[in-house]
């Protein structure tokens, strides 16, 4: 009797725990399906069924469907998505949707510029609008978007927009009505670091860079030398057009020539294949400084100046200018000026300049140049160690003076050039200076003109009296002729 009630109570147990396994809902498990064949206006949508990436770009067909009702999304990178319920059944369905009908597709575009009344271009194509306007049913995808204003320089913006975005496109349009800059963000320019610009017969200006090599611009096109095979070195540190119309390259490992169709290399012919300075004499003598010495080439040999053969107190040549007579003054790095006159060799230094009253003035020459009255001028860099100072010279039949522009504060002389009305043009690290001693003193700064003007390096006037200018940072400056 025991044995019966002990068996009841575990079978009772036993059906008590089968119970609690299987309480709840059992999902049916469907026994047919359906097949959808979904195709898009565009083509190229992801078909996402039930919120699941269901593997399949329109036009294709998506398997395996239970039947009933189910959620369909369309999705793309660039256009708008879809959304929509649909009813599968048994057997192939297909379902066409024309996305393009749909104005969430398109997407719209808020164009401005300061200053306003630009035309606006959309992918190179005229709008009709001028800024500020609104751009509606844009097509989606990568486009590109220009503003061209008279007076400004045209700037354009590429993006990508999506279908049923607002997108707003404000661009400030550079004032070009008194000059233009060249970078690297809006032109093909390699550099912004520039040392050198010149200009030859065709107009073209040949540019050199401290870090990309030689640049030549047409002013429409942009040529690149730096990978070209011809300059040993990206570091251009003086570039000369001489009488017979070649083009002299003076790089940190080297020199060149070009005659307008082959490149020659002097690496060989100099003391120092370090070059810093190019100057042709009156007579078409090619004169090159380097760190170890001076080169004479006079269109068939080479003659080489040292503190071995020529008295000099030391070889690093910064700067060199050619007198009317025939005469070469030399600028160095600590020991003043040099002059060869009649074959004969002088030096200057402050104390020679007898100008030692007002503190030591520096001996390291950072340019000297001739302007069209014969006057020689020479700025030297003061150095903190040897405890001398800045000082812009002039020279008249070997006097020397003092000169101090008629500025509000002192600038940093790098480079001088002066032009056939005598202009001195003079590139500083505080910006560029036009000086004439007949009419006021000018500058051209950042602030004022709107170019980068914080380091400038050198100039030169082209064949239609416009101003090129390089700059340390700030790519290259055209200041057109109506402006100063």
């Amino acid at each position: 009797m025991k044995k019966i009630i002990l068996l009841s109570i575990v079978s009772l147990f036993l059906l008590s725990c089968e119970k609690e396994v299987y309480i709840g809902i059992v999902e049916s498990i469907p026994t047919s399906f359906g097949k959808l064949f979904v195709s898009s206006n565009p083509q190229g949508y992801k078909v996402f069924i039930d919120d699941k990436n269901w593997d399949v770009i329109t036009p294709d067909t998506a398997r395996w469907l239970s039947e009933g009702k189910h959620k369909l999304t369309l999705k793309h990178e660039l256009y708008s998505d879809s959304s929509m319920t649909i009813t599968v059944q048994v057997g192939t369905q297909p379902i066409s949707i024309d996305m393009m009908s749909n104005p969430r597709f398109y997407a719209n575009i808020t164009c401005s510029s300061n200053p306003s009344g630009a035309n606006i271009y959309l992918n190179d194509q005229p709008t009709g609008r001028i800024t500020p306007a609104n751009i509606n049913k844009v097509y989606p995808g990568i486009i590109e978007i220009k503003y061209i204003r008279n007076g400004c320089r045209d700037d354009s913006v590429n993006m990508k927009i999506k279908g049923g975005q607002y997108t707003e496109v404000y661009r400030i349009l550079d004032d070009t009505t008194r000059g233009v800059d060249y970078r690297t963000i809006n032109t093909k320019i390699a550099s912004n670091l520039l040392s050198k610009v010149v200009i030859d017969k065709y107009n073209n200006k040949w540019i050199g860079s401290i870090d990309h090599g030689l640049m030549k611009f047409d002013g429409k096109d942009w040529t690149s030398y730096e990978n070209a095979g011809i300059l040993n070195s990206s570091r251009i540190n003086d570039i000369l057009i001489d009488s017979k119309d070649r083009m002299w390259v003076a790089t940190s490992f080297g020199l060149s020539s070009f005659d307008g169709i082959t490149w020659q290399s002097y690496d060989d012919k100099l003391p120092s294949k370090t070059v810093t300075a190019l100057e042709e004499d009156p007579s078409g003598n090619i004169w090159i400084g380097t760190d170890n010495g001076l080169v004479k080439y006079n269109n068939s040999s080479f003659q080489i100046f040292t503190s071995a053969n020529s008295g000099f107190p030391e070889n690093n040549i910064t700067c060199i200018a050619a007198g009317k007579n025939g005469d070469i003054w030399l600028g160095t790095g600590q020991s003043g000026i040099f002059s060869f006159i009649n074959n004969k060799w002088n030096f200057y230094n402050f104390i020679e300049m007898d100008l030692s009253e007002n503190g030591k003035i520096s001996n390291f020459i950072v340019d000297i140049i001739f302007d069209k009255n014969g006057t020689l001028w020479s700025y030297h860099k003061g150095i903190p160690s040897s405890e001398t100072r800045d000082a812009l010279l002039k020279c008249n039949s070997l006097n020397w003076s003092e000169f101090s522009l008629p500025l509000q504060f002192p600038v940093e002389v790098v480079s001088f050039n002066a032009d056939t009305e005598n202009n001195i043009w003079i590139s500083a690290k505080e910006g560029f200076v036009k000086y004439n001693e007949t009419i006021p003193i000018k500058m051209f700064n950042t602030f004022d003109y709107g170019f980068y003007a914080k380091h400038c390096t050198s100039s030169c006037v082209d064949k239609n009296g416009d101003v090129w200018i390089t700059t340390m940072g700030g790519g290259l400056i055209k200041l057109k002729k109506a402006n100063f």
